[in-house]
């Protein structure tokens, strides 16, 4: 074998040696060339492959989108993109391609470095799951399973914002448990957190829109935000919420009123009043929450702030 054989066939052997795939295609997308790393990840022939073109392998492709990035290939020199390819046996095979214009005997064609990135892609699926999985753990609130005070306060903040901006009403429901300190020394703490969850899920069924955000607001107190919900409709959420915590039949010895254990609520909405802030909210909500105590726990108060 003379000099020049031999350097095309340590060439060649060298090419088939990759774990990457090696394509050529022409200016049409018709394959060319591939090595054995294409003919073994994606389980097509070396004369299947010069049957096809990229369009019946890649199913992000047609044919609009291959001229306008061969005409990009062709004025840049080089891309460097993520696809997809569809293997013999139908599956998709995520992929890593980088694109050279090339002119050689005459003729253009794309050749291609082409990477099986299936592991890559497994991989930061799973570490994008944990990244939401940490996040949805440090918004939830760890006994009741519903929203955080830390969430609740950074989506209040928000809500305001958003009040000021467009002038669609905003609603606030505070929440707390009658009696419950006397319920929890009498039944025990696991009863007690027992029946916190069950008022949680009560509050959190209540809800109405996926906007919406019930969360434990500390203790036995919970809130409600309620965007884009007037004062009438906040008073009937309310009002669900009181009848449902009752209807749950919990016994408490200790409650003089009622012997069950229920809940008094202060509902709060406001209507484009830019002066209005998170805390003066949840000042008017809790003063309103005081009033259903005083008048007898197991109720709803409400008040509004009028447009400004």
């Amino acid at each position: 074998m003379d000099a020049a054989a031999e350097r095309s066939a340590l060439a060649l052997y060298s090419i088939n040696a990759l774990a990457d795939m090696v394509i050529w295609v022409d200016q049409d997308g018709r394959y060319v060339f591939v090595n054995e790393a294409a003919t073994r990840l994606l389980g097509y022939s070396e004369e299947e492959f010069s049957r096809l073109r990229v369009c019946d392998v890649d199913p992000d492709v047609d044919e609009a989108f291959w001229y306008r990035h061969w005409e990009e290939l062709k004025r840049v020199g080089v891309i460097k993109i993520e696809s997809t390819n569809t293997n013999k046996q139908g599956q998709a095979v995520p992929i890593e391609i980088t694109a050279h214009y090339v002119r050689f005997g005459g003729r253009e064609y794309n050749c291609a470095i082409v990477r099986d990135i299936s592991e890559r892609k497994m991989t930061q699926a799973r570490m994008e799951a944990l990244h939401e999985e940490i996040y949805r753990l440090s918004i939830t609130d760890g006994l009741t399973g519903i929203s955080n005070r830390r969430h609740f306060d950074g989506s209040l903040a928000k809500e305001i914002e958003r009040l000021e901006a467009s002038g669609e009403p905003l609603s606030l429901i505070l929440l707390d448990v009658d009696h419950f300190k006397s319920f929890n020394d009498h039944q025990g703490h696991m009863a007690g957190d027992a029946c916190l969850r069950r008022v949680a899920g009560v509050i959190d069924g209540a809800m109405r829109q996926p906007i919406d955000l019930a969360a434990r607001y500390g203790g036995e107190e919970f809130v409600c935000i309620l965007p884009s919900t007037t004062l009438v409709e906040a008073l009937e959420i309310a009002e669900t919420i009181r009848a449902r915590i009752a209807a749950l039949g919990l016994a408490h010895d200790l409650s003089p009123e009622w012997g069950i254990v229920t809940a008094s609520l202060g509902v709060v909405s406001t209507e484009g009043n830019e002066r209005e802030t998170a805390q003066s909210l949840l000042a008017r909500a809790d003063a309103l929450l005081y009033r259903a105590k005083e008048a007898g726990r197991n109720r709803v108060e409400a008040g509004a702030t009028p447009r400004a």
